[in-house]
């Protein structure tokens, strides 16, 4: 069963239209508790590359109304159905569903993205959570933060007053978690990887840093400029990591040579890696919540020099990485994998720096 009434032969051709439906149907009928929206980038130029890469998938495209789809999949027997609407300003999809984030969404929406070059959940760094939060506190200086996960790494620019040799990562749970947050900042250096907010408006959500929203109460209107809001600010990133790239090209008479021509894409981290975090580098990025496998690796003897060809265990997408320490170039091999670039951004916000830019 759907869980948002759409009459049939309706077309959808602006989010913006989407958004008045869903609110017309939050006034009118009865919409689940939660509907998790996980919003996502992509390098999709139509709709048609979109509708393509979602049939190699084998999801059902059961219905469409303009830009917006609605599309289904199993999961342990369970058809799970998503709305899709693919936003032509960004060429990035944004999907709706009432399924569970533990087990439904992994097992289909993330599955899918995960084994599809052109596309990726947003994963949005430690600092990005931070600004969205900051930046709602001084719209809504009433807003609650009811729940909060944070977490510090070692290597990190933000300031610890305490201890600030420790790892650290935690949840909290209290109608002060705006305050409680601030402080744990200023005194422990951790920065919010989940944020559970109400704000004054009616709007309660759940922000995860997988980009999953998850819509509770409130008007979508609200809930969809925050969300807005975070893709144009992951917009800058895509649009980086696409810049790199990779080519052969073919030299002589006849054009008997060829060569591969990389072009990389960036990570700069204020404190990185020495010689002696290569070995824990290396299991950490290899472990199953990363998914990558090194297949061959070369540490150049009394420096920190390291190059590791890489395969995505998920897409089979290769890369190349070089690092000298405060930085570690990107390269593509063969085809550039945006989802694979993010989530190897992610580890290195998770493990090494939670601070680390692009560029």
């Amino acid at each position: 069963m759907d869980f948002i009434t759409i009459a049939s032969g309706s077309k959808f051709n602006t989010l913006l239209s989407f958004i008045n439906h869903l609110d017309y149907e939050r006034i009118n009928f009865r919409l689940p508790n939660v509907i998790n929206i996980i919003p996502t980038i992509s390098t999709f130029d139509t709709i048609g590359q979109f509708v393509e890469s979602l049939e190699e998938a084998e999801f059902d495209i059961e219905n469409e109304y303009g830009k917006l789809l609605l599309i289904s999949k199993k999961s342990q027997n369970e058809k799970i159905s998503y709305y899709a609407f693919f936003n032509e300003k960004n060429n990035s999809p944004i999907f709706l569903t009432d399924a569970k984030k533990t087990e439904d969404i992994p097992n289909t929406l993330f599955n899918y993205i995960n084994k599809t070059h052109g596309i990726s959940n947003l994963w949005i760094p430690p600092k990005i959570m931070k600004q969205i939060k900051d930046d709602l506190a001084l719209e809504y200086p009433e807003m609650l933060i009811t729940k909060f996960s944070g977490v510090r790494s070692i290597n990190s620019e933000i300031h610890s007053k305490l201890r600030p040799y420790c790892e650290r990562n935690l949840q909290y749970h209290g109608n002060d978690g705006k305050e409680t947050l601030k402080e744990m900042e200023i005194w422990y250096g951790v920065l919010p990887k989940i944020l559970e907010i109400r704000l004054p408006t009616g709007v309660a959500f759940k922000i995860d840093d997988k980009g999953i929203f998850s819509h509770r109460s409130g008007r979508f209107e609200d809930s969809f400029k925050i969300i807005n809001n975070v893709v144009d600010l992951m917009i800058d990133l895509r649009d980086y990591i696409t810049k790199s790239d990779y080519e052969i090209r073919h030299f002589g008479k006849t054009n008997q040579f060829s060569r591969a021509i990389q072009k990389p894409w960036s990570i700069r981290m204020s404190y990185g890696l020495d010689a002696d975090d290569i070995p824990k580098f290396c299991d950490l990025v290899q472990g199953s919540d990363w998914n990558f496998t090194i297949l061959k690796d070369v540490l150049l003897t009394g420096s920190i020099l390291y190059n590791a060809r890489m395969i995505d265990d998920n897409s089979g997408a290769l890369f190349d990485i070089t690092t000298t320490g405060k930085k570690i170039d990107v390269f593509p091999v063969i085809q550039r994998d945006l989802s694979s670039s993010m989530r190897f951004y992610q580890f290195v916000l998770s493990h090494i720096d939670n601070t680390a830019q692009v560029g």
